[in-house]
């Protein structure tokens, strides 16, 4: 028996690895010039390879599809993650906080070089553009001919397809096998979006997150589309020169769709989150008793860093009154401001700064004990090819990597 594996990413690297440990006899084709190119950015190039969580809290970071990870995720394990790894990879891990696990060198690279070399060079066939897929029913069972752009084919009697999202298509990911998947393999793709990500605002809102670019502060922060609240997350914000990133922005990207100015699509920053308008308003009045010789942007920075400080007063019509001078309506205003700092979204946020792509493969036209198709036999979809994306933290190579190790249990057994 011989296995392809279409897609040189994580999950095709952890597949073909998985191979390689069980003896098959396999092929990886990927269609750019080298493997992994997008494992490369990952951690912000420091690889964060997995997230040592209980499988029970694990899976709830996959949305809409913790039910169909839990099964894959239960099969292959962070601490049998961590084993393959340091074990058979050779490459040493270290957490850090919230269960994250780096290489120890902080070195994606690392990472990339090892699963290549422990796949072996002859194993990989590089610039290999698959264009098509015919399949043969014979007397010695279904047979996968795969075909690249320039003519080359591989014949395989098992074919397992990791070829990625459409999030940051430069590294090759570029959603074209959506196509294929659909209309040669039969599959359904739900909607696609791209997923975390940072946001771009309107632009009477970039001229103020402008002002404080590079501020990162904990705040909450809502995502409403037609007036009615779609998300909430907690966590750094990280104003930029085109909007909002950092991790309680990026989370939400997967909620906006190409239609979000007509649904009236803005962010609500909360930067005292789990207090209420009246407690900072009375705490507020208190310190203006206290030092009203201050500036109301002054005592703000209990709050907020001053410059957030500032551009808030700015947009509350405070900016350098003093406290002593602040008027009721001035007070509610600049608390309003820190409670519910509206924020206009310009645009569905890019796929080309998307670390992750929500949506893909139907969940329901896959096995989620082995990863095979339910329409077609000894045809496997993993990664994130699939409507699966879960959230920063090590979870989606953790799913690419159980996803990979129960797929390949299937074809070996």
């Amino acid at each position: 028996m011989r296995v392809g594996i279409v897609g040189g990413g994580a999950a095709g690297l952890f597949a073909a690895s998985f191979l390689k440990h069980g003896g098959a006899d396999f092929v990886l084709l990927e269609k750019g010039p080298t493997c992994g190119r997008k494992l490369l950015l990952t951690g912000h190039g420091r690889c964060n390879i997995t997230n040592r969580k209980p499988v029970s809290e694990l899976k709830d970071g996959y949305h809409e599809a913790s039910s169909f990870m839990k099964a894959s995720l239960s099969s292959f394990t962070p601490d049998d993650a961590v084993r393959f790894i340091e074990d058979e990879l050779k490459v040493p891990l270290k957490e850090e906080e919230n269960n994250r696990m780096f290489p120890k060198s902080d070195k994606a690279s690392d990472m990339r070089d090892a699963l290549v070399s422990y796949i072996g060079s002859k194993n990989i066939k590089t610039n290999f553009d698959v264009v098509d897929v015919q399949i043969e029913n014979t007397p010695d069972g279904r047979k996968f001919n795969v075909i690249a752009r320039d003519k080359r084919q591989e014949c395989v009697d098992k074919l397992i397809v990791a070829t990625g999202g459409q999030s940051f298509p430069q590294t090759g990911s570029d959603g074209k096998a959506y196509d294929l998947i659909e209309d040669t393999l039969g599959h359904k793709i739900t909607p696609l979006y791209p997923a975390l990500t940072g946001i771009p605002v309107a632009q009477q809102d970039k001229k103020f997150t402008a002002k404080v670019s590079g501020v990162s502060v904990y705040a909450g922060a809502g995502l409403y589309l037609n007036n009615r609240k779609k998300n909430k997350t907690e966590g750094n914000v990280l104003f930029t020169h085109d909007g909002l990133s950092g991790p309680a922005i990026t989370e939400l990207a997967r909620n906006i769709s190409e239609y979000v100015v007509e649904e009236d699509g803005w962010i609500e920053l909360d930067f005292t989150p789990g207090r209420d308008d009246k407690e900072i308003d009375d705490e507020l009045l208190d310190e203006i008793r206290q030092r009203p010789d201050a500036k109301l942007t002054t005592i703000g920075k209990k709050y907020v860093p001053a410059s957030l400080s500032e551009a808030i007063g700015e947009r509350a019509g405070v900016t350098g009154i003093l406290a002593s001078s602040v008027t009721r309506d001035a007070r509610k205003a600049f608390v309003n401001n820190l409670k519910h700092l509206h924020m206009t979204i310009e645009s569905q946020p890019k796929f080309e700064t998307a670390y992750v792509t929500r949506g893909g493969v139907a969940l329901d036209e896959v096995s989620r004990k082995t990863m095979e198709s339910k329409l077609l036999k000894g045809l496997y979809i993993i990664g994130e090819v699939l409507d699966v994306d879960g959230i920063s933290g090590g979870y989606n190579l953790q799913a690419a990597m159980s996803e990979a190790y129960v797929a390949v249990r299937s074809v070996l057994c």
